[in-house]
C-alpha cells in the first residue's frame, strides 16, 4: 500500500456518492465515542467501523489490514516507554513482572502497565479506524471543501492542500533516490546505510526544493489569486439507509456504554 493507492481508492470506493460532510459527521461521533468511552465500546466502534469499510466501502481487506499495522507500529514502537520504569534499587513498592538491576537502579515492568497498555491499544485501533474510515472514503479536497464550508480560514486550508500534495511528492523522490543508490551498490552494512541515509536526506532537501519553485512558478504563471479552488467531480446524493444505520449504530455504542458501566443517563 502506497500514499498513490490510498488516494485513488478514496475516489473509487463504494461510498464515494454519498455526502462528504455526513461521512465526517459519523467519523467525527465515533471518534468523540471513543475518546470518552471504555474498552468495550472502543472494541464495537473499531468492528462497526470495519465494516463500514471493508464491507459497505468494499476497501480490500489487505489493503485495510496494511494501513492499520503500519499504522500500529508506531504504537508498538513507544511501548517499551509504556511499560517500564524505573527507581533506585529497593524503592520498588509494587508488584513486578520483570526487573532488571543496574547497579543502584532497577528498571521493572510493573503489572499495572499491561492494563493501561491494553487500555490505549483498544483507543488507538478504535482512533485508527474511524481516521481509515476517512481515508479510504473521503478524498482529500471534498474534505477541504467540508472545512471551507465551516469558514476555516483559506489560508488553513491552501496549506492543507499544498502539504497534502508534497506528502506525494516526497514519497516519490525518496523511493526513486532510494532505487537509485540501491542500484549503485549502496545500503550495505549499517555504515554505508546512514552514510547513504544522509545523502538522500541532503537530495530530498534540494530536489522538494526545486518542485516547490517549479509550483510557485506555475501558480504565478496561471494568474493565482487569494486562494486555490477545489472542485469536486462527483454528484453526492443522500441514503436514507445509510443514514439511519449510522444513528442506530451510534445509539447502539451510547447504550453499550451505559450497559458495560459508563455514563449514567
Amino acid at each position: 500500500m502506497n500514499g498513490l493507492q490510498l488516494d485513488s481508492l478514496s475516489y473509487q470506493n463504494r461510498l464515494k456518492h454519498l455526502p462528504p460532510a455526513h461521512k465526517l459527521l459519523l467519523a467525527s461521533a465515533m471518534l468523540l465515542l471513543v475518546l470518552v468511552g471504555h474498552v468495550w465500546m472502543q472494541m464495537a466502534v473499531v468492528v462497526w467501523m470495519t465494516v463500514w469499510v471493508v464491507v459497505y466501502a468494499r476497501i480490500p481487506v489487505r489493503i485495510y489490514c496494511a494501513f492499520m499495522i503500519v499504522s500500529l507500529s508506531f504504537f508498538a514502537a513507544g511501548l517499551p516507554a509504556l511499560l517500564i520504569e524505573g527507581a533506585r534499587a529497593g524503592g520498588v513498592q509494587v508488584q513486578v513482572a520483570a526487573a532488571w538491576d543496574l547497579g543502584s537502579y532497577v528498571l521493572y515492568v510493573p503489572m499495572s502497565s499491561f492494563s493501561k497498555v491494553w487500555i490505549l491499544f483498544w483507543r488507538t485501533m478504535a482512533s485508527l479506524s474511524c481516521f481509515a474510515f476517512l481515508l479510504f472514503t473521503v478524498p482529500f479536497a471534498e474534505i477541504l471543501q467540508v472545512l471551507r464550508r465551516l469558514h476555516m480560514p483559506v489560508l488553513v486550508t491552501d496549506l492543507l492542500m499544498i502539504m497534502y500534495r508534497f506528502i506525494f511528492v516526497l514519497v516519490t523522490i525518496s523511493h526513486q533516490l532510494w532505487i537509485a543508490q540501491r542500484s549503485r551498490g549502496g545500503h550495505r552494512g549499517f555504515r554505508a546505510t546512514l552514510r547513504d541515509a544522509g545523502v538522500l536526506v541532503a537530495q530530498l532537501f534540494v530536489r522538494a526544493m526545486r518542485k516547490y519553485e517549479a509550483l510557485h512558478k506555475g501558480m504565478a504563471a496561471r494568474g493565482f489569486g487569494e486562494s486555490m479552488q477545489v472542485l469536486s467531480f462527483h454528484s453526492h446524493a443522500r441514503s436514507h439507509r445509510y443514514e439511519w444505520e449510522s444513528i442506530a449504530g451510534c445509539m447502539l455504542l451510547v447504550l453499550l456504554e451505559w450497559w458495560t458501566g459508563g455514563w449514567r443517563l
